[in-house]
């Protein structure tokens, strides 16, 4: 059994199951953070054409817009950094729920643990790969909790 939500697009309601929600929310965050904080209209217009995708897809309210209806949308609407480059201040984590640790798809050298890591404490990558550095030549151990860590952590959703 999948967890569902009830979400309005655009001023539209569906029911989208959860991982397709944290997929669309983490890609609508990412679009809002390269576009300026008084472009609200180009926001709104993103939201109204998702909503046109799925609608295109769903054909009654009861139906559940799914991972690969929110792919479909991405893909047609294109990916984030066709929207200008991130804000500095930018990070996924908010509020409304716990954060989650991800590996780094982006800003990665070796798996992206140490990225992932930064990300998560909202600190300096370079800092975490020093410090995991000399955790590896002073302990040793640092080696083997970073492969458990690059297996075990998730890798950051990627916008195809």
């Amino acid at each position: 059994m999948k967890q569902t939500f009830n979400v309005n697009v655009a001023g539209r309601a569906y029911n989208i199951d959860a991982d397709a929600y944290e997929l669309l929310d983490r890609y609508l965050q990412d679009i809002s953070s390269r576009l300026k904080d008084v472009d609200a209209e180009s926001m709104e217009d993103i939201e109204a054409r998702v909503a046109e995708i799925f609608d295109e897809k769903v054909s009654s309210q009861m139906q559940v817009v799914n991972i690969e209806t929110v792919r479909r949308a991405m893909a047609i609407i294109g990916r984030p950094d066709v929207f200008g480059a991130q804000r500095k201040d930018f990070s996924y984590h908010n509020s409304e729920g716990p954060r989650r640790l991800y590996r780094s798809a982006d800003d990665k050298m070796l798996g992206g643990v140490c990225a992932g890591l930064a990300e998560y404490f909202n600190i300096d990558p370079v800092i975490v790969r020093l410090v995991s550095l000399a955790g590896l030549f002073l302990a040793g151990a640092t080696f083997w909790a970073y492969i458990i860590m690059w297996i075990v952590v998730p890798k950051a959703p990627v916008y195809r």
